[in-house]
């Protein structure tokens, strides 16, 4: 049986949207293993998004699309580095 052809378009939006993923998560100074709680997923599927190798499920990327709505909203928190993931959790939970 013949595999199915790729769509390249599809690589392309997966490229694009783990750069924008990863892009947020370090600018806004986030771990992965922060987002992926904040998000509701595992730390892989973190890794496996900004590795370009899927695009998050629908739930995922609302969370997602709402922590950013968030940080924009509120600005980034500041402090200590365990004073800022505290203050994360606290601001950006989901």
């Amino acid at each position: 049986m013949a595999r199915p052809k790729r769509d390249p378009s599809a690589d392309k939006d997966k490229k694009k949207f783990a750069k924008e993923w990863k892009a947020f998560r370090k600018k806004n100074n986030l771990s992965q293993q922060l987002l992926a709680e904040i998000t509701g997923v595992s730390r892989r599927t973190i890794q496996t998004i900004e590795a370009g190798k899927e695009i998050p499920q629908k739930g995922t990327l609302e969370k997602f699309e709402q922590l950013r709505e968030k940080y924009r909203a509120e600005g980034k928190p500041t402090g200590q580095r365990k004073q800022k993931q505290a203050q994360q959790k606290e601001i950006l939970s989901v």
